[in-house]
């Protein structure tokens, strides 16, 4: 590339749109409607309307007339070029597309912007795959010549990449030294350690990837082979590129220089880390000897013993546990309403009060007993055969409830492998007439003298030893 030819491109489209003063205003539009909206030949109008838009937001006020379309013919004048207009048939207004030149320069601004992480391994990948693909692969000579240009790209493009990496290295020696300088000791240790470091980031493994992989002599002689097969196609021929010629050489140096690079700013930093060590451990030692020394003084009696006093703060230590500490409980509240009550209503319906069953369990526990005196076991069922339920729900949840020092309630412990069949149906009767079913897991009574368990097909699982057996139920009246 000389003078006069960079000289010649300021002219070029781009280059003016990257020099013009509201250059930020018409990359940033051009950008957000075209390259990241995917749009392609929107009305004049609708364009315009969306500019507007943008100037009202970053004016920060409500939208106001201004002109649009005016801006819009600006660009697409013979002094910008930035903007392509033409009529379609039929149609009175103007469509309007982005040029290749204002693709150009999204681009490179969008390529100013910092990369988090550059995949160097990656890129030598691709640049490996495309030189086997281009050299072994029959296609016609179009597409030889637009994947030699790709070629180019992607290989010119790993040796910006190789620069990027050197300029992110540098900076993160620079925040581990602000890091190490306000006084992070840990990282300090982890990095003299070399567990933390610039080559221990996830930039740092994949340079060292690409560069051991760079350097192989096996790599080093596939590109020679692949390159001198590639530049001797005849479609290649009309397009080369004299840097592909020595872009192994050019390659190697870049990475050579990145890890020479970075070899100084990991050496640098250890010895800066080891000064501060040694200067940590000098002044330690200081210390150690002025205590021998005036040991010494005060054990050959050239000093006074007076007002020499070594204060302790206890005798042992004082251990105390986490789980010994008790769990704050905040101090409860309590409500105070100083209002007086206010006097009720005495007209209301109060025999809703007075209508509530209350089962009693002792003659319950008197017909379980008594069908125990037959039998080691009975089930529910069996006593509610020969005692039919007269107080519907609520007797039925007070069997359930019982407890007496002859007898246990055993009920099924929960199993995904319960049957249906295991389950008792119990029917009643309510005041009104309504028949009424319950059914529930089978329940059975054992006397304490016999194993609950034994003789009975029905998983028993574990005993029932309720805290409040007398059982309050709504009459269904």
């Amino acid at each position: 590339m000389q003078v006069d030819d960079v000289q010649s491109l300021q002219q070029h489209a781009a280059w003016r749109l990257l020099r013009a003063d509201d250059a930020p205003l018409v990359v940033a539009f051009l950008a957000r409607v075209f390259t990241e909206g995917g749009a392609h030949g929107l009305p004049a109008g609708e364009l315009a309307d969306r500019l507007a838009d943008l100037l009202a937001e970053l004016d920060g006020t409500p939208r106001v007339p201004v002109d649009a379309r005016g801006y819009l013919d600006g660009w697409a004048g013979p002094d910008g070029g930035w903007l392509r207009a033409w009529y379609p048939p039929g149609s009175d207004e103007p469509l309007m597309d982005a040029t290749p030149a204002a693709e150009l320069a999204v681009a490179f601004v969008r390529g100013l912007q910092p990369r988090p992480f550059v995949d160097t391994a990656a890129r030598l990948g691709a640049v490996v795959d495309l030189l086997r693909a281009l050299a072994t692969e029959d296609v016609e000579p179009a597409l030889q010549r637009d994947r030699y240009l790709h070629l180019t790209a992607t290989a010119t493009g790993l040796l910006a990449d190789l620069r990027a990496v050197e300029a992110a290295f540098r900076a993160r020696d620079r925040e581990l030294r602000d890091a190490i300088a306000a006084g992070d000791g840990a990282l300090a240790l982890d990095v003299a350690a070399g567990r933390r470091g610039i080559a221990e980031t996830d930039q740092g493994r994949s340079f060292h990837a690409c560069y051991d992989r760079l350097l192989s002599p096996r790599l080093q002689d596939e590109l020679i082979e692949l390159l001198d097969r590639v530049h001797a196609l005849p479609a290649v021929r009309t397009c080369t590129d004299p840097r592909m010629r020595r872009i192994r050489h050019d390659l190697v140096a870049a990475a050579q220089h990145t890890r020479q690079v970075l070899r100084g700013l990991v050496d640098v930093l250890r010895t800066g880390l080891d000064d501060r060590v040694w200067q940590e451990n000098r002044r330690v030692l200081d210390l150690v000897a002025g205590i021998e020394t005036r040991a010494r003084t005060l054990s050959a009696g050239l000093a006074d013993l007076d007002g020499f006093a070594v204060e302790l703060d206890d005798l042992h230590p004082t251990v105390v546990l986490p789980m010994e500490r008790h769990l704050y409980a905040p101090p409860r509240r309590a409500a105070v309403d100083s209002a007086r009550p206010e006097a009720g209503d005495e007209d209301f319906a109060a025999a809703a009060l007075f209508d509530q069953v209350q089962v009693d369990p002792v003659p319950l526990t008197a017909h379980v007993r008594r069908a125990l005196l037959q039998r080691p076991r009975v089930e529910l069922a069996t006593v509610l055969e020969q005692h039919p339920l007269q107080h519907g729900l609520a007797e039925l949840v007070a069997y359930l409830s019982l407890r007496d020092e002859a007898f246990d309630v055993v009920l099924p412990a929960p199993s995904d492998e319960d049957q249906p069949g295991d389950d008792d149906t119990v029917a009643w009767t309510d005041p009104d007439g309504r028949a009424r079913t319950a059914t529930l897991p089978r329940v059975v009574y054992a006397r304490r003298d016999t194993d609950p368990r034994a003789g009975s097909r029905h998983p028993a699982g574990r005993r029932a030893h309720p805290a409040v057996p007398t059982v309050l139920a709504e009459d269904p009246r």
